[in-house]
Order: structure tokens, then sequence, then C-alpha cells
């Protein structure tokens, strides 16, 4: 198995030659190219009606008759990320190397069929215990088949999640490995309205060769995310219901099986410059013995505007997580936010979304191919019989006290991306512990530095 193991090393390295090739060569291609965050909705249609097409332009569409054909692509994301004080109570510092290097085939079919598959490795050098989310050697990270009918489509196979505003369900761009869910989808989308029902198996991410198992029962998802337009994409509404059965969930109350339900709506738009989000989220069910109640609302706003020819803007962000009551009687009323973004509050992803309320106010401006983005977090802890949860929901910080504010943040972003092909971002957080860090003997401030080199194709 080893010998296997290295020998793909070998065959992905000189992928990741091929692919740096292939980048350069797409510099001098058609300016047209844009890549989503998800690469099976990338769009190259374009270059069907292009005559003379270069050797990147035949990469990314290959015809193979009429109105069908087939493209390659992918991305390689380094990262270096450093650490003084990450758990807050010692005086040490580690600092290590992220990589994930992923590479997709994608098959379309007379506007009919699509067949994506995507490859993954994923890894970390100079750090001595990765975390899950740091580690995934190699994976088939998506592969499924979407069949479209009229206005209907069926989706079936594995595939990164992304819905909404990225709140509950979200693909984990932060972290160094994605999220993954084996699933079976059913879609409808009219002018107004885009309707999707699912139901999904996350994929249990281990950290060596091909060794994610499918349809894992330990955990499974179901529900349906629906978005009505109301106004010309300018005022939006989602609804949603989405259902989670976990065999194991731990929370300051305890340890057992969790069956939880979610009913949430969004209202998002745009108004005169302003763009806005708001989303309100309430949960019932299971846990053990007990009854779960808990709920989140978040605001955020966005205001762009014009500074000395430069362009803008300032928000305000703020959330309400509800937390546990009393760990004594028969109800959980600590929030459960599912599968969310992991760089929940910046790539250093202390604190998650669970008995928290937070303040986070924001400045950005855009320069040529800079943009700066600078803001700051408040946080508190939303009931003091709880403790503080993590950007993976799992209990970090058990409740020692009385106190309920955690800490301030501070934030830096510039990021610099000089063409499609290409993203340089340097980021860094300082956490300055509050009260009940303080008290709960956590009382060194923590400083993060991550920076990111990004290449796609």
């Amino acid at each position: 198995m080893y010998k296997t193991l290295k020998k793909i090393k070998t065959h992905f390295f000189w992928l990741l030659l091929f692919s740096i090739a292939a980048i350069v060569q797409a510099q001098e291609s058609d300016e047209r190219f844009e890549f989503e965050l998800l690469r099976q909705n990338d769009d190259v249609s374009f270059l069907k009606q292009k005559k003379d097409k270069s050797f990147y332009d035949q990469l990314k569409y290959t015809k193979l008759g009429e109105n069908s054909y087939l493209s390659f692509g992918g991305s390689y994301r380094g990262q270096y990320e450093y650490f003084n004080n990450e758990s807050f109570e010692t005086n040490e510092t580690d600092g290590w190397i992220l990589n994930r290097l992923q590479l997709h085939t994608d098959f379309h079919w007379k506007d009919k069929l699509q067949v994506y598959a995507e490859l993954n490795s994923s890894s970390v050098w100079s750090k001595e215990n990765p975390n899950p989310v740091e580690r995934d050697e190699f994976a088939i990270s998506q592969l499924f088949i979407n069949y479209n009918i009229d206005k209907f489509s069926i989706l079936i196979g594995r595939e990164s999640p992304n819905y909404g505003s990225r709140r509950l369900i979200a693909l984990r761009e932060g972290p160094n490995v994605r999220r993954y869910f084996d699933n079976v989808k059913l879609k409808y989308h009219a002018n107004r309205i885009d309707f999707e029902a699912f139901l999904s198996y996350p994929v249990q991410i281990r950290p060596f060769g091909f060794d994610n198992k499918a349809l894992d029962s330990r955990e499974v998802v179901w529900g349906s995310y629906n978005t009505l337009n109301l106004e010309n994409d300018v005022y939006n509404l989602d609804f949603y219901y989405l259902g989670q059965d976990r065999d194991f969930a731990i929370y300051q109350q305890g340890l057992a099986e969790e069956i939880r339900h979610s009913i949430g709506t969004r209202h998002f738009g745009s108004y005169e410059g302003l763009l806005y989000d708001v989303e309100l989220v309430y949960q019932f069910g299971d846990f053990g013995n007990n009854s779960i109640s808990a709920w989140t609302v978040s605001l955020k706003t966005v205001y762009e505007f014009d500074l000395l020819g430069l362009g803008a803007e300032v928000g305000l962000k703020s959330e309400f997580i509800s937390g546990d009551r009393n760990a004594s009687d028969n109800r959980l009323n600590t929030f459960n936010a599912l599968y969310p973004r992991g760089a929940y509050f910046g790539r250093v992803a202390q604190f998650g979304p669970a008995n928290l309320i937070d303040v986070h106010p924001e400045f950005g401006i855009k320069f040529n191919n800079f943009k700066l983005e600078l803001d700051y977090v408040a946080f508190w802890r939303a009931s003091f019989e709880d403790g503080i949860y993590g950007a993976s929901l799992n209990l970090d910080f058990e409740s020692l006290n009385d106190e309920k504010f955690i800490g301030h943040q501070y934030g830096a972003v510039l990021n610099y991306e000089p063409s499609p092909f290409i993203i340089l971002e340097a980021e860094t957080n300082i956490i300055i512990p509050g009260k009940f860090l303080k008290q709960s003997e956590l009382d060194n401030t923590l400083f993060h530095f991550v920076f990111t080199a990004e290449f796609k194709f």
C-alpha cells in the first residue's frame, strides 16, 4: 500500500507541474475565463464558437459531438499557517504548511446530462498531530451524475454542498479539506423559484489514501432548500427545512444520539448600494431523552461607496446563537449549525456558531487588483450555563464560571488577484481573551497568520 501511495504522489507531482504550465499558458488565453467556487458550475460554453483554440482552450473545451463536450481543470492551494498561543494557555509557537491539489473532468451531453469527477489530495507538512480537516491524502471528493428533464433535474453521487449563506450547510472552503456528501437530489427551476429536496450522508474524512467510506450511516441529513426571487434578483427569499440524525453528539449537557429539525428563512437583496442579509432559524427534536429547543438570528449589512476614486465598503454583522440555559433540565437549547463553513470568523476559527453573541464591524477597500479588509469582532456567551464550541462544533471550553464576555478579535486580510488564475492572500488575527477565558486560566493573547497562494486552471 505504501509503494502504491508513493507512486500516486509522484504522479500528482507531475500533474502539479502540468497544472502550473497550463496556468502560465492560460494567462495568454481568453479574458472571459471565470472560475466558480464549485468548479462543476464553470461555464466554458463561449469556447464553442472560438475558431483558433489554443492548447489551454482545447483542454477546457474538447468537442465530442453536437452540443457535447469534455472539460478538464483543477487548482492547487498552498498555505503557510502560524500560531502563537493557539490554546490561550501556553506561550508556544507553531507553524506548518498545508497543500491541496484538486483535478477534475466535466462531461456535458446536449444540456441533458452532466458527469463530473474530482480527485483531491490534501496534505500537511511539519505538524505532528493534524486535525481531520487538514489531511486527506487521496480521495474522490466529487463524483456524480446530473440529468435534466425539462425544468427538473436529478443528481446522484458524491458532491460538495453549498446552500444559501453557507451558515448551515457549506463545502468548508477555509480548512484544507472540503466537505463531501454522498447524496441524491431532486431539483426544480422556474423563472422565479428554485426548489431542491435531498437525502445526504456526510463523508467521514480519514487521513490516508482512498479510505473514505461511502454511505457511512453514523450521520444522515435530509431536507428541502428553496429560493424565491421576488423582484429581478434584487429581493430574494430563502425558506428551508433541514433534518439531521447523529449517533453521537457532545454538548455541555452530555453525549447522546441527536435527531434535530431546523426550519429557517432568509431575506436578502440590495437597495441603493446597501446589501442586506437577514436569517432566522428555529430547531427542535430530541437529544437522548431530552427535547431540543434552539434558535438563531443573524443580520448582515454592507454599504458600497466611492472613496477617493476607489471602491470601498463598510459592513456590520451580528448574530445571536442560543446556548443551553440549564444543563440539568430535560431540554437542550444549544444551537447546532449542522455543517457550516469552517472559517466562520476568519481563518483563525477559534469560536464556532453555538452559544454565541457577536458584533462584527468591517471595512474594505479595493485598488487595482488588491483588496484590503479590516474587521473587529466582540464575542459573548449567549448563556453562562453553556460552554464555548469550536468551528467543528466540538465543546472546546467548558463553562467554569459565570462570565459571559469571551474576548476581542482584530483581523486584517490583504488579497491580490492579478488574473482569474492566481490568488495571493495574507491574513492575520489577534484574539485578546475576555473575562470568561481569563477566569478559566486562559489569559494569553493569541496571534495567527496565514499566507495563501492558489492557482486555478
